[in-house]
């Protein structure tokens, strides 16, 4: 056999070897099945979920999807995992984790927050909706969560969307020069001036993507400083248990 022959075997063995290696490779086969079914889905992150043979998939405006390494099956939703007597949800645990890092990345000017007079006991991140009745009732008790110590940091989700009427009043909400006036104002209903909410769609798009992304399907949405969903509405008082303040 020639050498130039011999060369060429290896060369093709090799290329053989790296292909299905490459086609073997679990986040290339992941990306392959999100490229032909989901051509649309921005795929931030792929890592290996807690779950043996699964990844974690994390896009852009969307609450995390679990992947088989073969690319064959998906699961977004509920993933349980049994252990003795505990039933430990996989789901919740990657929401708590992810809501905990992306809301602590927020910058706090594209916040509004309403802090308390004293060092805050709680940090609550709200998801509100400016025409939304348990918002307005939300917003009308803040001083009574400030007097507990619980810091409010509202983000806009308007529940007809961004680009809706109510997602153009919360940009000018968010431009305005008094944020928390024109806050104020909005969810006791009144007209809020919308010359300069053009320049903030943007960032109501942006907060509207992360609520998605975070799971939130109505408002008020409440979370931890730590990431934990809280519910929706909740009393000063239901609030303070909630976040345990009752026992510090």
């Amino acid at each position: 056999m020639s050498n130039l022959i011999r060369y060429m075997l290896i060369s093709v063995s090799l290329w053989l070897i790296s292909s299905y290696a490459l086609a073997s490779d679990p986040q290339t086969l992941i990306r392959a099945r999100f490229a032909h079914s989901f051509p649309d889905v921005v795929i931030s992150a792929i890592q290996p979920a807690a779950i043996p043979g699964w990844y974690l998939v994390q896009a852009d405006g969307m609450a995390p999807i679990f992947m088989s390494s073969d690319a064959h099956y998906m699961v977004q939703g509920d993933f349980v995992k049994f252990e003795g007597d505990q039933v430990i949800n996989l789901s919740d645990q990657v929401m708590q984790e992810q809501a905990h890092s992306k809301l602590a990345q927020v910058p706090a000017n594209e916040e509004i927050i309403y802090s308390p007079k004293t060092k805050p006991r709680a940090v609550v991140y709200a998801f509100t909706d400016v025409d939304c009745g348990y918002c307005r009732k939300l917003h009308s008790q803040l001083a009574a969560y400030n007097a507990l110590g619980i810091e409010l940091r509202f983000l806009a989700w308007p529940r007809s969307g961004p680009d809706g009427m109510t997602g153009h009043r919360m940009a000018a909400v968010w431009c305005a020069q008094d944020k928390h006036n024109a806050l104020n104002h909005a969810t006791e209903g009144m007209s809020v001036p919308e010359t300069a909410g053009k320049s903030c769609q943007s960032l109501i798009d942006k907060e509207y993507a992360l609520g998605t992304q975070l799971g939130v399907d109505g408002t008020p949405a409440l979370f931890s400083a730590q990431g934990d969903r809280l519910g929706g509405y909740l009393s000063p008082a239901d609030l303070n248990h909630a976040l345990g303040l009752n026992d510090r």
